[in-house]
C-alpha cells in the first residue's frame, strides 16, 4: 500500500525546529497551521485518490471483472508512467497487468508484462526487494508450462534467494517456492540439488510439528 511521501516526510522534520520556535510565537501559530494543512492536503489527497483508484481496480479482479480492471489501469498508466521508474507505482500497475493476462488465459501478453516489471521494481524498490520474487515465479511458472524448464529454472532459483534473504532459510513460507524448485530440477536431470532441496522440505515440514 502506498505510504506518505518521501518529500512530504522530509518537509515535516525538517521544519521540526521552527516548529518549536513559532509555536511560542501566537503571531505565527495560524500561518504555521495553514501551511502545514495545505501540505498534508497537497500529499494526503493524491495517496488517497491513488489508494481507492486501486482498490476499485481490486474488488473488480476479485469480482471476475477483469476486462474493466485492466481499462481501469490503462487508465490511469500513463499518468503514472510520466513520474519515471523510481515511482513504485508504475512496477504495481505493469505485474498487475500481468496477473489480469495470465488470469485470462493470455500467457505471451502475461510474460511481457512480467518481464517489463522486473526493471521497474529493481529500479523502484530495489534488486533485492521481496516484490522481485512475483514476477520471477511467475515467469518461471510460465516457461515450465511451455515446456522450457531449463529457462524456468533459473528465474525460480532467484526468486527463491530473494525471498531466503528476506524470511530467512528455515521460514515456511519458502515451502510452495522449494517445492516448485524441485519439481524444475528433476526435470532438467538435476538430481543431486533435487536431493538437498527436497532435504530442506522435509526439514521444515518436520520442524511445523
Amino acid at each position: 500500500m502506498p505510504f506518505l511521501p518521501e518529500f512530504i516526510t522530509a518537509s515535516i522534520f525538517s521544519y521540526g525546529q521552527l516548529v518549536i520556535i513559532m509555536i511560542r510565537q501566537p503571531m505565527f501559530s495560524g500561518l504555521l497551521a495553514l501551511a502545514f494543512a495545505l501540505l498534508c492536503v497537497s500529499g494526503c489527497s493524491e495517496s488517497s485518490e491513488w489508494d481507492q483508484q486501486w482498490e476499485a481496480i481490486q474488488h473488480n479482479i476479485r469480482a471476475g471483472k477483469l476486462s474493466q480492471a485492466h481499462t481501469q489501469l490503462q487508465n490511469i498508466l500513463p499518468a503514472i508512467r510520466e513520474n519515471g521508474p523510481s515511482d513504485t507505482r508504475y512496477a504495481q500497475i505493469i505485474y498487475q497487468l500481468g496477473e489480469i493476462a495470465r488470469l485470462e488465459g493470455n500467457t505471451t501478453q502475461a510474460e511481457s508484462y512480467y518481464w517489463k516489471a522486473l526493471p521497474l521494481i529493481a529500479q523502484s524498490l530495489g534488486p533485492e526487494h521481496l516484490h522481485m520474487a512475483d514476477p520471477l515465479t511467475e515467469l518461471a511458472t510460465i516457461y515450465q508450462h511451455n515446456g522450457q524448464p531449463k529457462i524456468a529454472a533459473p528465474l525460480l532459483k532467484r526468486a527463491l534467494a530473494i525471498r531466503e534473504k528476506t524470511w530467512g532459510t528455515s521460514d515456511r513460507q519458502l515451502l510452495p517456492t522449494l517445492k516448485h524448485y524441485h519439481i524444475l530440477l528433476m526435470l532438467i536431470d538435476n538430481h543431486e540439488e533435487a536431493v538437498q532441496i527436497v532435504t530442506r522440505i522435509s526439514h521444515l515440514e518436520q520442524a511445523s510439528f
